[in-house]
């Protein structure tokens, strides 16, 4: 009798963890595997934080600063509304919810700390010795007015209308443009002369086209343009630029392709592609032994206020203020 009650009670006992079951391939618990975590995306105000996918994980929990637990079934999570130049730290751990088969995997901890907030500046004013333009934006940051005055007398103006990728230019003078993907000039018509523009991904141009004709390849090394050339008779020529360590914090156009096109007062309006990272120190053409070097002041953002440039022993000046944001 003993031997009949003992089997049927082995025999509920395996009923029951039969029924109860919730995964029939891990009859016995297991620990989800600890989350890998990377911070492949930081910036002044927000982070990218992604981990690879664990097994049987149904869900991730996850904190920040030892902050509420927040639950997600993705691997990614994009954090915004962050402090600039602020240490924080991110726990995550693997979840299968509602299983009493798999445990909960062990945090998982990182710490990443967002960038400087960053300043955007715009050319509020550019003069050389003679003239001086000044310029007004759209809220978008785009150009929408670039004037000069005579005394106090309004003396020229150029007016930029905008319908989606086209740009039309009224005033002074009548230029039509069209934009890339990137917000730079793709081409550019100028009375007789059509060009053409092509950029690198980080918006630097590298080619001028003129009615179908390369009129100039830039080369950029490092976000500075180090050299451009020009066609003289059908033969290339260089010209070399030479950089320091300071960066061009405003974005000044000092150097440009100067047979692209566009006069230096326009590219200044940003619509050409970006400016050299750095302050160039030398500029010159490779086929003479002269070559013009240059010294800056700054202003109290450290923005090019005033460039010296000297030609042999010929001295021109460029002027900037700026606008920030």
């Amino acid at each position: 009798m003993k031997k009949y009650f003992y089997l049927l009670t082995m025999l509920a006992v395996v009923l029951s963890m039969t029924a109860c079951s919730d995964d029939d391939n891990h009859p016995n618990t297991n620990v989800l595997d600890k989350p890998e975590v990377t911070v492949p995306d930081v910036k002044e105000s927000s982070a990218v934080i992604t981990w690879k996918a664990i097994g049987n994980a149904t869900a991730y929990i996850y904190s920040l600063n030892n902050g509420n637990e927040q639950s997600t079934d993705q691997n990614t999570i994009q954090l915004t509304g962050l402090e600039p130049e602020k240490s924080y730290t991110f726990k995550v751990k693997a979840q299968k919810t509602g299983s009493i088969y798999f445990e909960d995997s062990e945090y998982a901890e990182i710490t990443f700390t967002t960038t400087s907030e960053v300043t955007v500046y715009r050319i509020a004013t550019f003069a050389d010795d003679w003239d001086k333009w000044y310029y007004e934006y759209n809220d978008n940051g785009t150009v929408k007015r670039v004037y000069r005055l005579n005394g106090e007398e309004l003396d020229r103006e150029w007016l930029f209308a905008y319908d989606g990728n086209s740009v039309t230019v009224t005033g002074k003078n009548a230029y039509t443009m069209t934009l890339n993907s990137q917000g730079y000039v793709a081409t550019f018509v100028d009375g007789s002369n059509t060009y053409e523009y092509t950029y690198d991904e980080n918006g630097y141009m590298t080619k001028a086209v003129k009615n179908g004709n390369i009129a100039s390849n830039i080369t950029i090394e490092n976000g500075n343009i180090t050299q451009w050339t020009r066609f003289s008779d059908g033969v290339e020529q260089f010209k070399v630029q030479t950089y320091s360590a300071v960066p061009n914090v405003g974005g000044a156009h000092c150097i440009y392709a100067e047979g692209s096109g566009p006069s230096r007062w326009l590219v200044e309006t940003g619509l050409f592609g970006k400016a050299s990272a750095n302050c160039h120190t030398s500029s010159g053409w490779q086929h003479s032994a002269v070559a013009s070097t240059y010294t800056f002041e700054y202003d109290e953002n450290s923005c090019i206020k005033e460039e010296s440039k000297n030609y042999d022993g010929d001295i021109e000046k460029f002027y900037y203020t700026y606008f920030s944001e």
